[in-house]
């Protein structure tokens, strides 16, 4: 039972830190391997979740702002600009880095949530997205597990 709820803490430390997650795997006592399929498979859960739920959150906000827009337009009222500095900059880093940038150096950086999200956000119309996320994580737990088995 305990061994159990132990997978299931490294798991959740996967799913919302992906990079901290082989610390509490490796303080429960896994080994290597065991700290690479959790954490791994913990991340691997968050990003189908948080990918597939925030594509249909955003899609409501999408739609949202769309009749609130047209009604905004219906009233007369001017609409706002929509090409900010702030657009600028995220059209920038879309076409500078991809998906693969976002798939290959977000996860650890960020949380597994938010890359998910701004994955969703920017590339949920591209079919390599999810399967980019996927084995991004499992590349990141090879790598961060055997980072933090040689610094403990």
């Amino acid at each position: 039972m305990m061994q159990a709820m132990h997978a299931i803490t490294v798991m959740s430390a996967g799913m919302l830190k992906f990079m901290f997650s082989a610390i509490v795997s490796y303080r429960f006592g896994h080994t290597y391997m065991e700290t690479v399929l959790l954490t791994g498979a913990g991340a691997m859960v968050g990003i189908v979740v948080f990918y597939l739920g925030g594509s249909q959150v955003l899609e409501w906000f999408r739609l949202r702002y769309m009749r609130k827009r047209a009604l905004d337009i219906a009233r007369g009222v001017k609409p706002k600009r929509i090409f900010t500095r702030t657009n600028r900059m995220i059209v920038r880093m879309k076409q500078g880095y991809g998906v693969q940038g976002i798939a290959f150096l977000l996860p650890p950086l960020l949380s597994v949530p938010l890359t998910s999200l701004l994955a969703a956000k920017y590339f949920r119309h591209d079919k390599r997205t999810l399967p980019l996320l996927l084995s991004s994580v499992a590349i990141w737990s090879f790598v961060l597990s055997a980072i933090w088995k040689f610094t403990r």
